[in-house]
């Protein structure tokens, strides 16, 4: 194995290069140029990316229109109106129950808590219901430019029907609550007139002492006349509470007939705003009669014209010979 020389000065100085020593040191890579250090900005691809994969979310697929309308165009109608009729419905349901509880009017079988529940419920559905079918009629209102004729009769119709669907409603709910008050007043004289005769009882049931035996039970006496005391003050101040809840119970009924009231002026108002449109269906559909009745009676007229000339068909029975003879005579 030969040993390596390290180049002395004067060999390099003479030109003669044998390679690198070993001990020289490798010169660093040149550093690449500024076009490849350069980052690219992709903020405006990743924007655009996330506007697309919002569009397929909300539009189903393809970018985001630009008109928003066409796309809550075809899902805010359709849905709320099944969602408001599905909503008459429980709440149909649920006046009916407590149709059935308002109309018992005995005294041991009285549900109250339940019957204030149900009525708090269904008021609280009233209210919600209309509000729904305001907003609605808001929504039918702004579609109304670019919207057809037709569509717009027809989201009138609906928007109408679920107006006197919830009008009858809230009028049998007024007529359940005013039953409920007149049974409240029946359960609250029958009471009293109990209470009452109870009381008279127990007065005329007191024993009567002979005087002579006054002296030796005037003790017992004043014990006895404590406790039906007492009785008689409890006996009261339960009526006196149940008076007073029977009282609260119709202050709340005579609160909800108020607010019903209330909603009845709001649906005649949404009604009065839907009077135009019907009155203009309404004479559209009679000027559609009249136009048919027209058409009717011209068509009867030319049938009439038609049958009553006799003239027309001697004249083509004589055609009809013309051409027999002719036809036998001559090419026969």
């Amino acid at each position: 194995m030969q040993a390596r020389r390290r180049l002395g000065l004067r060999q390099r100085e003479a030109g003669v290069y044998l390679g690198p020593p070993q001990t020289q040191a490798v010169p660093p890579p040149e550093p690449p140029a500024a076009d490849a250090m350069s980052c690219r900005d992709r903020t405006q691809e990743f924007l655009f990316a996330c506007k697309s994969l919002q569009g397929r979310q909300v539009g189903g697929g393809g970018e985001t229109p630009n008109n928003p309308a066409s796309v809550t165009h075809p899902r805010t109608h359709p849905v709320p109106p099944r969602r408001i009729g599905k909503d008459l419905s429980n709440t149909f349901a649920k006046l009916e129950k407590l149709t059935i509880l308002a109309k018992r009017k005995s005294l041991f079988d009285d549900k109250a808590v339940e019957i204030e529940e149900l009525t708090y419920i269904i008021k609280q559905d009233i209210n919600s219901l209309n509000k729904q079918i305001a907003q609605l009629q808001e929504l039918v209102r702004a579609r109304g430019g670019p919207a057809g004729r037709h569509v717009q009769s027809h989201s009138n119709t609906v928007v109408v029907s679920l107006q006197s669907k919830l009008a009858s409603m809230s009028n049998d709910f007024k007529s359940v609550l005013e039953v409920r008050t007149e049974n409240l007043k029946q359960q609250r004289s029958r009471r009293e007139h109990f209470s009452v005769s109870a009381l008279a009882s127990n007065n005329l049931g007191e024993p009567r002492n002979s005087r002579g035996d006054e002296p030796q039970r005037s003790g017992a006496v004043a014990i006895e006349m404590d406790s039906r005391t007492t009785q008689q003050l409890q006996l009261l101040d339960e009526q006196d509470s149940y008076i007073q809840s029977r009282a609260d119970t119709m202050q709340n009924i005579e609160s909800t007939i108020v607010e019903l009231g209330s909603i009845f002026q709001q649906l005649a108002h949404m009604v009065k705003e839907q009077e135009e449109t019907i009155q203009r269906i309404d004479s559209s559909v009679e000027d559609a009669q009249l136009n048919v009745e027209a058409a009717h009676g011209e068509i009867l007229k030319y049938f009439q014209s038609v049958t009553s000339n006799r003239w027309l068909m001697v004249k083509i029975f004589l055609i009809l010979i013309i051409f027999f003879i002719v036809f036998v005579v001559f090419l026969a």
